[in-house]
């Protein structure tokens, strides 16, 4: 089990920068949705705000999300990902979260769905140009000129280890399942490396944790787990949405790998494209597979020979 959330000396000065909703400076709008009641002032990084996080079901996008792919959505992360279980064998490892490329013009969303961390853990993005090289260290991640704070504190009053009245929003628990932030268009192409800050609302140096695990520095390769719909809706539709799980803890911790979770609208170009792409594991099993037919063919033109 990990740790209930405690309020420390931390957690009090975060509370004393917060602002009321009534007076919150609120940046301009683009893609749709009512902003949320609650924003969180945390950012671990400094990094742009693309839009604040708009409230879950405030347009007719994001009340589809909500009606028809959450429900099932929670289900599956309650069966695949449950809570203190090693989950790096879950079928939620269904493609690589570090191909995701927009196969077409897209305009991007983020939906927060759930949460099962005692860290307040803040989630960001770095897009990368067609052509252009990706980050080579997570430090390159959090200071590229592109990249963006997604959910600035990913804690919900719906999650494990909430303190406030569930299902509400607070300043220390601000979002809550379908809440959701337009990251802005971007052309096909470019790549989107989202990362975690770990306990990033509530402490300036977070861990950070990649979608590239190569630029994880603990070694753990097993941070995010992707996967579509494709997965556990039925029947299956012809789907825009991707979902990322990650890991907070160094090392990977409990490996439980549910410690924030995110649903993407990247279009189904893109999720077609991720469902079509093999993982660098079956084009090996296939080689493998055929290495021993061929074995098995000679064996048998040697036993037609000699019989």
């Amino acid at each position: 089990m990990k740790p209930i959330k405690i309020n420390s000396l931390a957690l009090a000065a975060l509370a004393a920068l917060v602002i009321t909703p009534a007076l919150q400076a609120v940046p301009a709008i683009s893609g749709g949705g009512v902003a949320a009641p609650v924003q969180s002032p945390a950012d671990p990084y400094n990094l742009a705000k693309p839009n604040p996080v708009m409230q879950a079901g405030s347009d007719e996008t994001a009340l589809n999300f909500d009606q028809t792919v959450l429900p099932n959505l929670t289900k599956f992360i309650h069966s695949a990902l449950p809570e203190s279980v090693n989950n790096t064998k879950s079928r939620a490892f269904e493609i690589d979260p570090n191909k995701i490329v927009l196969a077409n013009n897209t305009a991007v969303r983020a939906y927060f769905v759930y949460e099962g961390a005692a860290y307040h853990n803040a989630l960001g993005v770095d897009t990368v140009a067609p052509g252009k090289a990706g980050p080579q260290s997570w430090w390159d991640e959090v200071t590229s000129p592109t990249a963006k704070l997604v959910f600035p504190d990913a804690s919900s009053t719906e999650g494990g280890f909430a303190a406030g009245a569930y299902g509400t929003r607070t300043p220390d628990e601000p979002v809550l399942p379908g809440d959701f932030v337009n990251l802005g268009n971007y052309a096909a192409g470019t790549k989107l490396d989202f990362f975690l800050m770990a306990n990033g609302a509530n402490q300036s140096w977070a861990p950070i944790y990649s979608t590239d695990a190569a630029l994880n520095n603990d070694g753990f390769k097993q941070h995010v787990a992707a996967f579509t719909t494709h997965i556990f809706a039925v029947p299956q539709l012809n789907s825009p949405y991707l979902f990322l799980s990650f890991e907070d803890l160094w090392g990977g911790g409990d490996k439980d790998v549910n410690d924030t979770i995110v649903a993407l609208n990247v279009g189904t170009a893109t999720v077609n494209s991720l469902l079509a792409t093999p993982e660098p594991a079956m084009p090996l099993t296939f080689a493998a597979c055929l290495g021993l037919a061929l074995v098995a063919v000679r064996k048998n033109k040697k036993a037609a020979v000699t019989s």
